[in-house]
């Protein structure tokens, strides 16, 4: 496997963004400004941030005729934190997939397959192996995951550090792009655990993580990104 450093990270595209500055710098005041601008959305609509996977390696999941494969790592927590953690990002990840229209190995498959082979899904040779028709491989390795406060069992805030690797199906099943998440949520302030059972955060946290994973390859909104 290539140790070839190929993060990357999700910026807003260049052009939506200076379209928009032109327009407002060509307004006077803060109104004419906001009008400014609201014209523009109205004239060609509100400015996405490009997929980091299809800016970085110029391939795209969601093309036809194109299928991927999605695998979790999670790391064995003593507690209930981790538990089948990787299960449910495999299975939520492939949802947001498919409906951003793109073709995934139905994630019940993958998951059997690893049990059978006891848990190991092995490498990318063996994974392409076994699902032929798979063109690339999109593996989330978690590192960390919690969901509680430290020190604070009154109040839940998730934290994690994900890696995102694709590996192609071609003759050197070669990486072709990572990307690192550091995760907090929420952002400002922790939620208290007397508004929200655990089981609930925590479901509420993994749906996050999924989109956040999920979005690195499909287009988005700007105000998406600061959820």
């Amino acid at each position: 496997m290539s140790n070839t450093n190929l993060s990357v990270k999700q910026r807003p595209h260049p052009l939506a963004w200076l379209t928009l500055l032109l327009l407002c710098g060509s307004a006077s005041t803060m109104v004419g400004c906001s009008l400014m601008v609201e014209t523009g959305v109205m004239l060609m609509g509100r400015p996405k941030i490009p997929a980091a996977f299809e800016e970085f390696s110029k391939k795209s999941l969601g093309e036809k005729g194109v299928k991927a494969v999605v695998i979790c790592e999670a790391p064995m927590g003593s507690d209930s934190e981790a538990a089948a953690l990787d299960q449910e990002l495999q299975a939520e990840v492939s949802r947001r997939f498919k409906q951003h229209d793109i073709q995934v190995i139905d994630s019940h498959k993958v998951a059997t397959w690893i049990d059978d082979n006891g848990g190991d899904w092995g490498s990318p040779e063996e994974l392409f192996e076994k699902f032929t028709d798979a063109d690339f491989l999109v593996l989330v390795d978690v590192h960390e995951f919690s969901y509680l406060e430290k020190d604070s069992p009154g109040l839940y805030r998730g934290r994690s550090q994900i890696e995102v690797s694709v590996y192609e199906n071609n003759e050197f099943d070669s990486r072709i792009f990572s990307n690192t998440i550091d995760s907090v949520y929420p952002r400002q302030y922790p939620e208290m655990a007397d508004r929200i059972s655990k089981h609930a955060f925590r479901k509420r946290y993994v749906d996050q993580l999924s989109t956040q994973i999920a979005r690195l390859f499909y287009e988005h909104r700007p105000e998406e990104t600061f959820d």
